[in-house]
């Protein structure tokens, strides 16, 4: 199994599992052609897409998705949003906490903590075991043990965020809205350190801010933290994430 990002930022979000013979794409957050690209234009083998929340940086392709013939998974608030969209076959409203299959992905939102309902989702395959994908929230309300993969946001450090502002790159109004919304650095730690990472191979971390982060001390910090291999999802990322 192959984890290969498209996006992982403001400007756009979009991930893809993919074992050749099938792949599941988590959020629509970039346009269709980087996604045929990556799929090596071989559009048979998508499963379906799963959708955190109605933002467009996670959502503004789902139409897109659906005319391609995707069944789409989000939440009745995601629709709600996307009235065009809300009412097309594939379109699917899902619960939080309820199990949904998708190929030989198994998939549960869980419901997470941003500005807007949103969920995060844990994913189970064969080829690449227990995955927890979480963005776009500033906690983590579970916790999941045996995992062999976690995709988690770690998109600001209060000091970068301060710094930010102090510069002019990052407006005054996000000092309140982050620690609602988004996930700050120390968070990131002290959430991975509640888990049993016994059996995880590697973390990603998404969404890093562009000015109010720092990548190298952020991969720094949370390898000291879980003793894991630690990744920043970029486009272009590729990872081999079969389950050993």
């Amino acid at each position: 199994m192959e984890l290969k990002v498209l996006g992982s930022s403001s400007s756009g979000n979009c991930y893809i599992l993919d074992n050749g013979r099938e792949a599941l794409i988590i959020e629509a957050g970039v346009g269709m052609q980087p996604v045929k690209k990556a799929l090596d234009y071989n559009l048979k083998k998508v499963v379906g897409c799963i959708v955190t929340h109605a933002h467009n940086d996670h959502a503004k392709f789902v139409r897109n998705m659906l005319e391609y013939g995707f069944h789409v998974l989000a939440l009745p608030e995601m629709w709600e949003a996307k009235p065009r969209e809300k009412y097309h076959r594939h379109a699917v409203a899902i619960k939080p906490n309820k199990g949904y299959k998708l190929g030989r992905f198994k998939v549960m939102p869980f419901s997470v903590m941003h500005d807007v309902p949103c969920v995060g989702y844990f994913i189970e395959h064969p080829d690449c075991g227990r995955i927890m994908f979480l963005t776009d929230s500033c906690d983590c309300p579970r916790v999941f043990n045996g995992l062999s993969h976690i995709l988690i946001e770690c998109n600001y450090s209060t000091p970068n965020l301060m710094q930010a502002i102090k510069d002019g790159n990052t407006l005054k109004s996000q000092m309140e809205r982050l620690p609602n919304s988004h996930m700050e650095l120390q968070t990131c730690k002290a959430i991975l350190s509640e888990f049993d990472l016994s059996h995880v191979q590697e973390i990603v971390l998404l969404h890093l801010s562009k000015y109010n982060s720092d990548e190298p001390r952020f991969v720094s910090e949370i390898q000291r933290t879980t003793g894991k291999g630690v990744y920043v999802a970029k486009p272009g990322l590729k990872l081999d994430i079969t389950k050993f």
